[in-house]
């Protein structure tokens, strides 16, 4: 679930979810070592690509596919 409601908790939305990619910066790392380092606070690998995307539209990272690496915004 994107946001929170009723019945979803601000914790178990993408929401509340993204404090856990922003704790792992601010230096850039690349994706699969992020996932490894976040992964277990997520359900799934689909909420942490989803919490990307997120954080990029909203400029806090962007993604360098050439180096596979997740770089924050200072």
């Amino acid at each position: 679930m994107i946001t929170p409601n009723k019945v979803v908790p601000l914790s178990a939305s993408v929401l509340g979810h993204l404090t856990h990619v922003l704790k792992a910066g601010p230096d850039p790392a690349r994706l699969v070592d992020l996932f490894h380092q976040v992964g277990e606070k997520f359900e799934s690998i689909d909420q942490f690509l989803l919490a990307l995307d997120v954080l990029f539209v909203l400029d806090r990272l962007t993604v360098d596919f050439g180096s596979e690496e997740v770089i924050y915004a200072s």
